[in-house]
């Protein structure tokens, strides 16, 4: 009965989302991580078309195409969505502007008329890939929640696009925990093995590293210290030497102690 009243009013049928996305661990990781990057490039857009709506500098754009922007992959080659998606955002901000509804219409109609323009102009013997009007509803609400934002504050990249669910951040934890207790079984049940044998090579280099860095931390408060003390015929203050150093007080006392011990702290 729902479904033939959804058929009848046009409605996308509801699909329940499958509990399981994913066939692997290696999929869902792979799956974060995108997620992340396409949240990063939309967080760089929003924060370009906030910053010129608010310096009013849009107006101006000599490179504007029936009052779209067209970002370009190559010449004669459109990005049309990122196109798309940035011009959708500026009229919602122009939308807020003036006061009026950052209503779902407004948003996907300036999504659709800034995709054909750059399709039009760019397309380069593509075909037409407006995304399905679900996906557009769905990208004005990330334009919307964009908009709403405060511009004093930074836009969250993560909440704007797809977000793993539940179960998923539960996969990720899990995979991360077994993980070190595979790591930690192969420690003790093949000492000498091929992972081990790495494992032991880069903490040995990454020690090697430290002691060397510690080394010459201590030789640059000791050199301060001895130039100090011949010029003023005193020692510095611990404040002065973290000044002059940058190093934290505790790494001052260790360093301090460490020279005392050597034999090469002077004598006031």
């Amino acid at each position: 009965m729902i479904k033939q009243v959804r058929d009848m009013a046009g409605h996308d049928q509801f699909n329940p989302t499958p509990r399981q996305q994913f066939s692997s661990g290696r999929e869902l990781i792979n799956a974060v991580k995108s997620r992340r990057e396409q949240a990063q490039a939309f967080k760089a857009l929003a924060q370009d078309v906030d910053a010129e709506i608010a310096d009013g500098l849009d107006q101006y754009d000599p490179e504007l195409i029936d009052g779209v922007r067209v970002l370009w992959i190559t010449p004669g080659t459109a990005a049309r969505d990122e196109t798309a998606f940035r011009h959708a955002l500026k009229t919602g901000h122009r939308l807020r502007q003036q006061g009026q509804r950052l209503s779902d219409a407004a948003i996907i109609d300036a999504y659709e008329h800034a995709y054909n323009i750059a399709h039009t102009h760019g397309g380069a013997g593509r075909d037409n890939e407006m995304p399905p009007m679900r996906d557009r509803q769905t990208m004005a609400r990330r334009v919307r929640g964009y908009v709403t934002q405060s511009k004093s504050e930074a836009y969250s990249g993560s909440s704007a696009l797809g977000k793993s669910t539940s179960s998923e951040r539960k996969a990720l934890a899990t995979m991360g925990r077994r993980g070190g207790q595979k790591a930690a079984q192969r420690w003790k049940t093949d000492p000498q093995g091929e992972y081990a044998r790495g494992r032991r090579a880069v903490m040995s280099k990454t020690h090697r590293k430290k002691k060397v860095q510690g080394t010459k931390n201590r030789q640059k408060v000791g050199q301060f210290v001895n130039e100090y003390w011949i010029e003023t015929d005193r020692l510095p203050t611990w404040r002065e030497i973290q000044s002059e150093t940058g190093f934290s007080r505790a790494t001052v006392a260790r360093h301090i102690a460490s020279l005392k011990e050597l034999g090469e702290w002077p004598e006031a």
